[in-house]
């Protein structure tokens, strides 16, 4: 292949060798009903990672993350990106400390858009578990991730994708499950790799009962 295809195959490598196994709390304790915190850490060694706690005042889901367990202000040095949901729940954007467009004149404040969520709209779970893509940039020869900062709503990792521009973007979604008459579930074969069910911390629902499991892998398409 092209000497630039090596190079990018090359970086991607590396940068996948480094993946780590982490694992997401919820926590419901006092108001975390209502404003629910979501703490990652290793799953070996439960070392703190990072959190997300869910903000108030906002007409759609507006989490903060942060670096240190309670400091979810802005000005925090720990405050370190936000996730925000579209009306309708189906995407969900990520975004680093940066800017809002519309607050600043110069694009080195603006903030950049380290990925995209997006849900298949299925209302009340008729076609059983929602299809998920997610939407990550994709790492440049020189092993730096490709700089997305959308200046509008035209912009931007998901407006990209849909107009199939794939540059600089790299696209995974869930392997979907199939049916099982016997058991009453949707089933997925992770073929001896997952060793018991994961309790819902995506809201994907493949049980048609009281109680809903998450139950998905993630593969490059």
């Amino acid at each position: 292949p092209p000497r630039s295809t090596q190079s990018r195959s090359s970086a991607a490598s590396d940068v996948y060798k480094r993946q780590m196994e982490t694992t997401i709390k919820r926590d419901k304790s006092g108001l975390g009903k209502l404003f629910p915190k979501y703490i990652t850490t290793f799953s070996h060694g439960d070392k703190f990672i990072l959190c997300a706690k869910k903000k108030a005042g906002n007409k759609t889901s507006n989490y903060a993350i942060s670096m240190a367990p309670n400091e979810f202000d802005k000005k925090s040095k720990n405050f370190v990106g936000k996730l925000r949901s579209n009306f309708l729940g189906t995407e969900y954007n990520i975004y680093d400390n940066g800017k809002n467009p519309k607050t600043t004149f110069h694009i080195e404040e603006v903030r950049e858009q380290l990925g995209v969520v997006k849900y298949e709209s299925n209302l009340f779970g008729q076609r059983g578990p929602r299809k998920m893509t997610v939407l990550i940039p994709d790492i440049q020869p020189d092993g730096e991730r490709f700089n997305w900062k959308p200046l509008n709503q035209k912009e931007g990792i998901l407006e990209a994708f849909k107009l199939e521009k794939t540059t600089g973007v790299l696209n995974y979604f869930n392997k979907p499950p199939i049916w099982n008459d016997q058991c009453e579930a949707f089933v997925l074969n992770f073929n001896g790799r997952v060793e018991k069910l994961s309790l819902i911390h995506i809201s994907e629902p493949t049980r048609q009962a009281e109680i809903s499991y998450a139950v998905f892998c993630l593969k490059k398409k």
